[in-house]
């Protein structure tokens, strides 16, 4: 027979598992705007950067094998944001927690990003 294991961590809101919750209009509203922030917008951009790295290395020329690799790279690293911010987000609905931005999320997209698009800038232009 098998035995399902439970997992140790559940997401949580206000104290209650996520599965076992009555949620108001409201806060059925802030979560889904969560999930289209979270498992849309970081999963799409990361999607859609190894598309387009897989299309230059497949499509172009040898010459173009780095730009296309900075693209994978770039959705990787969007990819890893996403889960990271995830996991840092915590319980929205806790009201013993001050309200934190997510201004440090941004800065270091921001950062990726600009590094990224540098980086193919340069690629470009030395080819």
């Amino acid at each position: 027979m098998t035995k399902f294991i439970e997992p140790r961590h559940h997401r949580l809101y206000r104290g209650h598992r996520a599965k076992s919750l009555n949620i108001t209009e409201e806060e059925l509203v802030e979560i889904r705007a969560r999930e289209r922030t979270f498992d849309g917008a970081y999963w799409r951009t990361a999607m859609k950067s190894f598309s387009m790295g897989m299309i230059i290395i497949r499509l172009f020329t040898s010459a173009f094998y780095k730009i296309g690799i900075i693209f994978v790279v770039f959705g990787m690293a969007m990819l890893g944001i996403s889960v990271l911010r995830r996991k840092a987000s915590g319980d929205v609905f806790d009201q013993r927690k001050a309200f934190e931005t997510s201004g440090f999320w941004v800065m270091f997209t921001t950062f990726i990003t600009t590094v990224t698009y540098a980086l193919m800038f340069w690629l470009i232009m030395s080819l």
